[in-house]
């Protein structure tokens, strides 16, 4: 579970310094426009937000092995959800922008929001959830489009787009709440299947991942749950094939990333090395998710602004303003798709002694406010 969290959160950084330290002006799966090398690059990443949701519900069934008092540990879940709705709006924005007041619903706002309904719907008697979370993962997917009003709540619930809130004004919402909690209810519910005695069981995995990804594959194929491949010649065909709709997750998008999901999760648990050295920086990352977060923002954020104030690049484009980030780098801007490894090599490499540093003081210290950390 530490391996795949850390895997997570290590394409996740991948994701955000391509963001702070490209010069491509194209969207990455625009077919029309990008190569493999970028597409790839930001495909790849697709597997972090559905895989901190799935991973965290079925950390939730986990604590419960340890935590016999339901209610307990309920509440525990609902102060880890606003106190990540809070961190949301009064620090991860200003990381995002280097603008003070500057915020979106991003996805620690949905990761706090789940955790609130996961809160509450953990108490309901169990024959009811994996039904409710069927209905949420095939139901909303669907009717999305039928739903798709233009107002505060179906942006900040359904659909996503711009919610206009008391207090905090026009907001952008690129993680609209339930159809990433119904992947987290999904972990939580699935978990007696795959979990035994608190620990992968790679052949279910494995089995379940190939029929996710053969689900996908019917989906696709089909034009059901997120729409179909548009036509292009050669090899992007399959480019236009794999790009699924994450905005909001549609069902093809789900499937294709938990399938994807639970065939490392699988190898890996069957791999008799899987405690070696070799999997360590993984590991270390996995163990402190909020942590790599924070630090990892702040990190790219300001590395890009030092880099591009050395080498002469605009350092406006740095400072978010509006409603929406500007994410198109302005001419003079940014690297290469090499530099931008690179530069993604680096960060991993100044966060894993950082990581370790602050396990070791968790592990030591296992008190309330480290554990929301």
């Amino acid at each position: 579970m530490d391996i795949a969290r850390g895997l997570i959160v290590a394409l996740m950084a991948l994701d955000h310094v391509r963001i702070f330290f490209t010069s491509a002006q194209f969207d990455p799966v625009d077919v029309g426009a990008t190569d493999w090398g970028y597409f790839l690059t930001r495909w790849v990443t697709h597997l972090c937000a559905p895989g901190f949701f799935f991973i965290a519900g079925a950390g939730v069934y986990l604590s419960e092995r340890s935590n016999p008092d339901r209610y307990a540990l309920s509440r525990f879940l609902a102060l880890r959800g606003v106190w990540l709705i809070v961190a949301e709006i009064a620090v991860f924005g200003f990381a995002w922008s280097f603008r003070p007041g500057w915020m979106w619903f991003g996805v620690i706002w949905a990761l706090g929001g789940s955790f609130l309904l996961l809160a509450a719907a953990r108490l309901l008697p169990k024959w009811l959830l994996l039904p409710t979370t069927l209905a949420l993962l095939l139901l909303l997917p669907a009717v999305q489009g039928a739903i798709r009003v233009p107002d505060s709540f179906g942006a900040l619930f359904f659909h996503g787009g711009v919610a206009d809130l008391p207090l905090l004004g026009a907001r952008a919402v690129l993680y609209p709440l339930l159809p990433w909690a119904a992947l987290m209810f999904a972990g939580y519910a699935s978990a007696p299947y795959w979990l035994r005695a608190g620990e992968p069981v790679p052949a279910r995995l494995i089995v379940a991942g190939l029929w996710l990804i053969s689900i996908f594959v019917a989906l696709r194929v089909f034009g059901i749950g997120g729409g179909s491949a548009e036509p292009h010649a050669g090899s992007k065909m399959l480019m236009s094939f794999l790009n699924v709709r994450k905005y909001p997750p549609s069902l093809q998008f789900s499937s294709l990333t938990i399938g994807l999901l639970a065939l490392f999760c699988g190898w890996a648990a069957s791999r008799s090395s899987a405690g070696s050295r070799a999997w360590a920086p993984l590991r270390d990352f996995g163990r402190v998710p909020f942590f790599f977060y924070a630090i990892h923002l702040f990190l790219i954020h300001g590395s890009a602004l030092a880099v591009a104030a050395v080498l002469g690049w605009p350092t406006d484009y740095l400072f978010w303003q509006g409603v929406w980030p500007h994410l198109q780098p302005p001419n003079g801007y940014g690297f290469g798709l090499a530099g931008v490894l690179i530069a993604w090599l680096a960060v991993l490499a100044l966060l894993w002694p950082m990581c370790v540093w602050f396990g070791a003081i968790k592990r030591k210290h296992p008190s309330l406010l480290l554990r929301l950390l």
